[in-house]
């Protein structure tokens, strides 16, 4: 328990030498926080990996990131500060070299002291032997993560080269972790003829989960793809392309429709409907292809394979659905289409109508 008390004192001498410009004293601080940094890795976090000794682990390590984020969010505030009134600080460049990595050590630590006390809090809470036990652990800590990385995302006084990769790793982080649940770990079990209330609600979490990072992903990929592409028109794409993704493994994994052929055709069928129709609205021309060559793949998939698995109402039903869409699907064309170049024709012939008028007699 001493460490607590000394980091408490290391970071009150660090920020009161700072603040009076006294730099022994802030020195003297930084010896005490460094010190107390030192010991808790050598004689805690080491004795937590090898030896398995927890004495006060978690309040030490809480006393430890809470200290070092204070320092650096102290500083962050002192550099805003001193840039905007136009002080400066007699810094050497070694010493603003370890500022600035004091800061991502503390920013690196408070992702995996929330993922710690997490984990330590949700072990205490939930019995090892529950069903979904992983499924929702992994759930938390992925949106953990990405609420970590969207909260530092906000914080201004941090913002720097650093953290905006530090933020886009988070993210990734935390995406992948929800796509390897949904990926690997079903939320209803196989072989159950009624499931449980946690069953139903895991799987609704890890919906609207997976919705949550299909926005939250939005911003960081039009950054990447104008950055990369120059043009826009790749995100509908490659958002269709998750989405096509997403639906499937739902229907594959969650929801174990592994063997209800005619039915997967019929939703790849209504989702290029939905491509096509945005490409419309949106004028883009790539989402629009991609919902054609999804057209032509549940079109082809149904007719050589579903359909020889079906009886002779299912093949009618069949039939008729896709006959449906699919007439659904031209008629949107040739009216867009034809709606289009009667646009583009009288832009064309607006110009060439318009009597010219000399400049003389404009005068």
């Amino acid at each position: 328990m001493v460490i607590n008390g000394l980091v408490d004192r290391g970071v009150l001498l660090v920020t009161l030498g700072h603040l009076k410009r006294l730099k022994s004293v802030e020195r003297a601080g930084w010896g005490i926080v460094l010190l107390c940094l030192i010991t808790f890795v050598y004689y805690d976090l080491l004795a937590l990996f090898f030896i398995g000794e927890r004495s006060y682990f978690m309040l030490k390590y809480s006393s430890i990131t809470l200290g070092t984020l204070l320092i650096t969010l102290y500083y962050a505030w002192a550099v805003h500060n001193s840039s905007s009134s136009r002080e400066r600080f007699n810094y050497s460049p070694l010493e603003q070299g370890f500022l600035n990595g004091f800061k991502y050590v503390a920013l690196a630590n408070l992702w995996l002291y929330v993922l710690y006390e997490s984990n330590e809090l949700y072990t205490r809470a939930v019995d090892g032997t529950f069903l979904l036990y992983m499924f929702y652990k992994l759930l938390m800590f992925a949106a953990f993560t990405i609420a970590l990385a969207y909260g530092l995302g906000k914080v201004k006084l941090l913002r720097d080269q650093f953290v905006q990769v530090y933020t886009t790793f988070l993210h990734a982080v935390g995406c992948c972790i929800a796509l390897a649940v949904t990926f690997t770990m079903p939320a209803l079990q196989p072989e159950v003829q009624q499931h449980t209330a946690a069953e139903i609600v895991g799987l609704l979490v890890l919906i609207i989960f997976n919705v949550g990072v299909f926005f939250a992903g939005r911003d960081l990929l039009i950054a990447g793809i104008r950055g990369q592409f120059k043009s826009i028109e790749w995100y509908p794409v490659i958002a269709g392309v998750y989405l096509l993704g997403v639906i499937t493994v739902f229907l594959t994994i969650q929801f174990q429709w592994g063997d209800v052929g005619l039915m997967f055709s019929l939703i790849y069928l209504l989702l290029a409907i939905l491509y096509i129709a945005y490409g419309f609205r949106r004028k883009y021309v790539m989402i629009r292809r991609l919902g054609l060559g999804l057209t032509l793949f549940a079109t082809g998939k149904m007719m050589f394979y579903d359909v020889g698995m079906l009886t002779s109402g299912s093949k009618i039903f069949a039939y008729f659905s896709f006959g449906v869409l699919l007439l659904g699907i031209s008629y949107l064309y040739q009216k867009v289409s034809s709606r289009m170049e009667e646009i583009q024709s009288r832009e064309t012939a607006k110009p060439a109508d318009e009597p010219t008028v000399p400049e003389e007699e404009q005068d």
